[in-house]
């Protein structure tokens, strides 16, 4: 058996860039999938992360990593406390650390570069985005001959359960022949469970992923000086680069 948690980055509308009206020009989800046997060592390892991060930089261990807050504060007053290059060497130790904590794990992406690619016939692209990441996660369960479980963050949990249920019975797949043919999503059992990210280190550190993901994706000069963009290279032992072998990250766009 197997669990994915699932966190995401950007809003999933239309881009748009005008004055009073702006939505992200990406929509990223990423899935950290590891097997229920190694969910307590797992727990264990981030519990001595999160000390260590205390220790060097001051953040208790029950305040939540939320890794936009760590680049620029909007909300959180606990991170106030730390200063900015310190705050961006935490998210670097938090990543970094990641390959060692799930070690037996790995992660899936998805990333839409709304100027690049439509969301298709799909309700936006959080809905096409989640049809991929499922297709993807059931693809690893029939290989490795198990089920799994979704744990996404708070999100539209109807629009995800009703998706998962219509694949589970018809879910057509594009032939590199022609046309398509039917691949039924049915080794991922119940509807997805919703965790709060401030309650779960495991939907914390699929935060840390997905954010890592759009600074390599889009990134900002005024933090090239800071090596943001180079953060998420350091996930490239866990990568499951099969989920798209056009990608040498494996990273789904489209």
């Amino acid at each position: 058996m197997y669990l994915m948690y699932v966190d995401e980055s950007g809003d999933p509308g239309n881009y748009i860039s005008e004055p009073g009206r702006i939505n992200s020009r990406h929509f990223i989800l990423s899935g950290l999938i590891l097997p229920i046997s190694d969910w307590n060592r797992c727990l264990e390892r981030l519990k001595n992360l999160r000390a260590a991060l205390r220790e060097q930089f001051g953040l208790l261990v029950r305040t939540e990593v939320h890794s936009v807050e760590l680049i620029r504060i909007h909300r959180m007053t606990a991170y106030s406390k730390i200063r900015k290059t310190q705050r961006l060497k935490l998210l670097e130790t938090y990543i970094s650390a990641l390959p060692n904590i799930f070690s037996t794990g790995k992660i899936i992406n998805i990333c839409y570069d709304k100027q690049k690619i439509s969301h298709e016939g799909f309700i936006d692209y959080s809905d096409k985005a989640w049809n991929r990441l499922l297709q993807r996660y059931d693809t690893f369960l029939k290989h490795e001959n198990a089920q799994g479980i979704v744990i996404p963050d708070t999100t539209n949990e109807m629009q995800i359960a009703k998706l998962l249920r219509k694949m589970r019975v018809f879910n057509p797949i594009p032939s590199h022949f022609g046309g398509s043919y039917q691949r039924l999503t049915d080794s991922i059992v119940e509807d997805p469970f919703l965790r709060e990210s401030s309650q779960s280190y495991f939907i914390q550190s699929v935060d840390v992923i997905a954010h890592c993901l759009y600074r390599k994706e889009f990134q900002k000069t005024s933090l090239r000086k800071y090596n943001v963009h180079k953060y998420f290279n350091y996930l490239e032992p866990i990568l499951l680069k099969q989920a798209s072998l056009e990608d040498e990250c494996g990273i789904v766009r489209k």
